[in-house]
């Protein structure tokens, strides 16, 4: 599934972006938060996938 982005949007450096859908969020945003591991890991609310995934700190 591809979208088009309207070139004029900004985006702040903080956002993220699911590679496989492109949905875009801030990094505080709508991600869901991966508690079954023992790591940083973010998921897309949109399809699932992985979108941050590192050791905790």
């Amino acid at each position: 599934m591809s979208t088009t982005r309207d070139p004029d949007e900004q985006f702040s450096k903080t956002t993220l972006f699911c590679p496989t859908c492109e949905h875009a969020s801030p990094i505080d945003g709508d991600w869901i938060m991966d508690d079954a591991v023992h790591r940083e890991r973010l998921l897309c609310p949109r399809c699932g996938e992985v979108v941050v995934d590192q050791p905790e700190l």
